[in-house]
């Protein structure tokens, strides 16, 4: 019986001129959003290893000179462009895309996309996972609106149920052919985007491996998400008694639930946990800054003294050998500066990465009044453009910063004694600074961050599939 259900449901669907339009216009949306995305990505990240080359080639081209001059000048870290970012840009361009690891300085991102995008070419954040949370709803409300309402109008519903289809089976086959053709579009949209990222793999450095799980990912939860829809869009056309109804009411959900409730939901999260701006950040920063610094003279500062000095070596010092050593003390200085300093940079940093976190737990809390924000989260997490991804670069970045500022000062404390701020390493102690060999997170610690997303989308697909079945089997009007 659900066999000669899902028959009829899938010649209907033929015979619908409209739903073969919509699907015709959501294929082409998908295919303009992969196109823009890929186009985009694979500019990005052609800049992003033309301009790793020239840094490397200005560092290492740079002679004989001062290390600590070198260190204001140092590096730049450039973000490489996300696994997934043609599939859900997600923040990532507006975050940044490169840190100057600069000595003394613990420095925000700096170019972001969105800068630097004229206004006509919002195109460029037009995305496969804005169309299949946008748009996608719409086709699986054109589906569904009259599958129940519109059966019952034309008394086909009556005749179904008479000739023994039970409500159950009944809904079981319209559920299955809805979700079907929408998990259909999905499953082609997630394989040409991952197949596409793949065959990119040789210039990004990321795991196929890892690139494929998050394929996969985005398939589970945009499924659980298609299911919620499916779900939602049968009950509510059992519980109204005409398809114009249920048509109507189903935009109006979609407006509030899909399109209103994420937008409001950042707007909320902002208020309550606003973001500091630039100015006020580095004021508050400046006076962490001085209030951590402890005198020349003080016992905390001879410590770290003595612990720089002694990673210098690879050693411990004998007590009292301090005094005695042949190094450059103004080398020492510098370094004692950058390890005492990078305390407070972290903790500013660290609690700028919290305020957004409270934001999106926030955010969380309020998607259990929409899917939509709890779907959004885990995409972008999936595809590695949400802010702990970020974070995960910038923290990444400020170890590297460390390494490289260290390096350069430990050279100038060794082997700079007598000379003070006149000591010039050989040009090729450049080759000896360790590279920038970023790793980004793996697909497992992106599921740690979106369990809770992906809890509240379960339970959403639950509730709605529940309630179907449950209205479906003791409240139906035929």
């Amino acid at each position: 019986m659900i066999g000669a259900i899902i028959g009829k449901e899938l010649t209907e669907i033929r015979r619908d001129g409209r739903a073969l339009g919509l699907l015709g216009i959501v294929g082409l949306l998908l295919v303009l959003g992969l196109t823009t995305g890929l186009a985009t990505e694979n500019a990005r990240e052609r800049e992003v290893l033309q301009a790793q080359a020239d840094d490397a080639a200005v560092f290492l081209e740079q002679g004989e000179k001062n290390p600590h001059s070198a260190a204001h000048f140092s590096r730049m870290a450039h973000k490489p462009v996300a696994p997934l970012a043609s599939f859900d840009p997600g923040v990532a361009a507006y975050m940044g895309q490169v840190i100057w690891l600069e000595a003394h300085s613990r420095n925000p991102a700096m170019f972001r996309a969105a800068e630097d995008a004229p206004g006509l070419s919002r195109l460029e954040n037009f995305s496969i996972a804005g169309v299949l949370t946008l748009i996608l709803p719409l086709l699986v409300v054109l589906l569904g609106y009259g599958s129940i309402a519109g059966e019952r109008e034309r008394g086909t519903l009556r005749q179904l149920v008479g000739s023994g289809a039970s409500p159950t089976r009944l809904l079981l086959g319209k559920f299955t052919v809805i979700a079907g053709v929408g998990f259909a579009v999905l499953a082609a949209a997630v394989a040409i985007s991952t197949t596409f990222s793949l065959l990119s793999l040789s210039e990004s450095g990321y795991s196929g491996g890892d690139l494929a799980l998050r394929g996969l990912s985005l398939l589970l939860v945009y499924g659980l998400y298609i299911v919620c829809l499916t779900a939602l869009t049968l009950l509510v056309s059992l519980l109204v008694a005409e398809a114009r109804t249920a048509l109507l009411l189903l935009l109006g959900i979609w407006v509030v639930t899909v399109v209103g409730l994420p937008r409001l939901s950042a707007s909320i999260a902002e208020q309550v946990y606003p973001s500091p701006d630039s100015a006020s950040f580095w004021e508050d920063t400046r006076a962490s800054l001085q209030a951590n610094r402890p005198p020349s003279d003080s016992e905390d500062y001879v410590a770290v003294e003595r612990e720089v000095v002694e990673r210098a070596l690879g050693r411990e010092l004998r007590e009292g050998e301090l005094d005695d050593l042949e190094i450059n003390r103004g080398a020492l200085r510098l370094e004692v500066s950058e390890v005492i300093d990078t305390e407070a940079y972290n903790a500013a940093y660290a609690e700028l990465f919290t305020n957004y976190e409270k934001q999106k737990n926030l955010r969380q809390m309020l998607s259990i009044f929409s899917p939509a924000i709890a779907l959004q989260h885990l995409s972008r997490t999936l595809s590695g453009t949400d802010v702990s991804a970020h974070e995960h670069f910038s923290v990444e970045a400020e170890l590297q910063r460390n390494n490289i500022v260290r390096a350069m000062n430990e050279d100038m404390l060794l082997n700079g004694a007598g000379e003070s701020f006149g000591y010039l390493a050989p040009p090729e102690f450049w080759e000896s600074v360790p590279e920038f060999d970023y790793r980004p997170p793996s697909v497992a610690l992106a599921w740690s961050e979106g369990i809770r997303d992906l809890t509240i989308l379960l339970l959403w697909g639950l509730a709605a599939v529940a309630a179907m079945f449950w209205f479906g089997g003791n409240r139906v009007r035929v």
